[in-house]
């Protein structure tokens, strides 16, 4: 027998091995079958070199005789191409996301369609001036003009401060020219910029384990899901280095289309901090750094703002601004109304023979200097006149009609709107924001999903497929074992039956 009397025991040993080791796999497999992020393994067996007997009578053997099997590396089950699909699903989807919740709050602010929203209160408070119109002296009549004119204010400004706190929750500033301390995009520029760390810490350890000649799949696995929880911030592209075409442990990352992390170069950028001025047409900018002590000066800044119209990126962070810019937008326009109030009902009210009249306005607030009467909810000054509010005897009934008839007179400032259509407009736009929002998260949502369940199909954990696996190895190594047995016998039959 080539190679001697034990040549066949060590084939049958290596069968065990490698049997074994293919169970082990399969079963590290079925452990994780619901683990988030698992990749599927698989054992890669080879033959190992044959046998050949180098002596005269070599030509007359059958030629060289196989030694078995060995396990060569255990590969993950991957598509490289199915994972860039999923992150830049995964990137439509959270621009969506996240402002679903923001635009509903914004479309609750407004309570409606409800009988005590904005718009039911300027109807209430136009018809007072029609009752007072009725009756000019009434002093019932005339504190009900003030007490419904104070409800319109107050409604308009707690639905101003409730859009403005919104607002906030996605970027607070402490003052102009500070720092961003707290909010939701300051909470996932922080989530950046740990992920960036945890990548780099575990790129760290996967090319240590390359360089030791084995394969760190489920280190991989992590930083996979690290790439894939980064995506869901903004669009992320990479690219993975190999050695004589086999991969070596290095990765290159791009966010926003700039290289933030390199560790064949040992580049790192995972200081991201908000660049950002404070002014309401300021730009909103991310940075990015060595996280180094002192701080040094950003390699790279990222315009959120600007991204808005460039359909290439999304992301959640570029996703917060768009709400954020929405809530500024719809604030503006009902500041716009509340001046456009205050403008109105004050120029029909005003007491041209005396500028120091405190009872010729309605809303707002006058100057003591140079009686310029402001009303604005930016400013805080939208309020009904205390001096009427205290003694409303003194609000002119005999120019009721006039205020009574700007109910359905077009506003220029409105965009030629009377008040109550400006206010729908307002009311409009937000529920078109929030549906908007909802419906495109839905359809990404969709698409990220069959993407996912595509990628899954292929590196997931199919149980059916691993019990038949398992089987397979199973009768693989009593195979094995029995050549094991079977060769025992012969050895024994030689060494102790043979002879005299």
């Amino acid at each position: 027998m080539p190679g001697g009397t034990w040549f066949g025991l060590e084939t049958a040993r290596w069968g065990l091995r490698v049997n074994q080791q293919a169970m082990n796999v399969t079963g590290h497999n079925l452990a994780n079958a619901s683990t988030p992020g698992y990749t599927r393994q698989e054992a890669v067996i080879k033959a190992n070199m044959p046998y050949t007997s180098p002596d005269m009578n070599s030509s007359c053997t059958p030629g060289q005789f196989g030694t078995g099997a060995q396990v060569e590396y255990i590969r993950r089950i991957k598509d490289e191409y199915m994972d860039n699909n999923v992150r830049r699903a995964n990137a439509d989807s959270g621009y969506w996301e996240d402002q679903i919740s923001i635009m509903q709050r914004a479309e609750a602010s407004f309570a409606e369609p409800a009988t005590k929203g904005i718009d039911n209160k300027i109807t209430d408070f136009f018809k007072s001036w029609m009752n007072l119109n009725a009756y000019p002296t009434d002093m019932g009549v005339k504190a009900t003009v003030m007490e419904l004119g104070r409800n319109l204010a107050v409604m308009m400004g707690t639905v101003y401060k409730q859009l403005q706190s919104i607002e906030k929750g996605i970027l607070d500033l402490n003052s102009a020219n500070t720092p961003p301390t707290s909010g939701m995009l300051q909470d996932q520029v922080n989530q950046v910029s740990d992920i960036l760390t945890n990548i780099n810490d575990l790129t760290t350890a996967i090319k240590r384990i390359y360089d030791a000649g084995q394969q760190p799949n489920d280190l991989l696995d992590k930083r996979d899901m690290l790439l894939e929880k980064l995506s869901h911030y903004g669009p992320v592209t990479i690219s993975e280095g190999s050695t004589n075409g086999k991969p070596n442990g290095e990765l290159e990352v791009n966010f926003f289309g700039n290289k933030v992390f390199d560790s064949k170069n040992n580049v790192c950028l995972n200081d991201v901090k908000i660049d950002f001025a404070g002014g309401t047409s300021d730009p909103i900018n991310i940075t990015f750094a060595p996280k180094t002590v002192p701080p040094t000066t950003p390699t790279y800044s990222v315009n959120l703002t600007q991204k808005l119209n460039n359909q290439e990126y999304s992301g959640s962070l570029v996703g917060l601004v768009n709400a954020r810019e929405t809530l500024i937008t719809e604030q503006d326009k009902l500041d716009k109304l509340s001046i456009a109030f205050t403008e109105e009902i004050n120029k029909i009210l005003k007491d041209t023979s005396d500028p120091s009249n405190p009872y010729d306005y309605f809303f707002g607030v006058k100057d003591s200097v140079t009686h310029i009467v402001t009303g604005s909810l930016k400013n805080g000054t939208f309020n009904v006149n205390d001096n009427l509010i205290k003694e409303p005897s003194n609000l002119d009934g005999s120019k009721a009609f006039n205020a009574g008839e700007l109910r359905d007179h077009d506003i220029p400032s409105l965009g030629n709107n009377t008040f109550s259509e400006y206010c729908r407009v307002i009311l409009t736009d937000v529920g078109n924001a929030a549906k908007n929002a909802n419906n495109m998260a839905a359809n990404q949502e969709a698409i990220k999903i069959q993407i996912t369940a595509l990628r899954d199909s292929i590196s997931g954990v199919d149980t059916d497929e691993e019990l038949t696996k398992m089987t397979q190895f199973q009768h693989g190594f009593n195979a094995s074992a029995r050549m094991v047995t079977v060769i025992d016998e012969m050895i024994d039959l030689v060494i102790n039956r043979m002879g005299v």
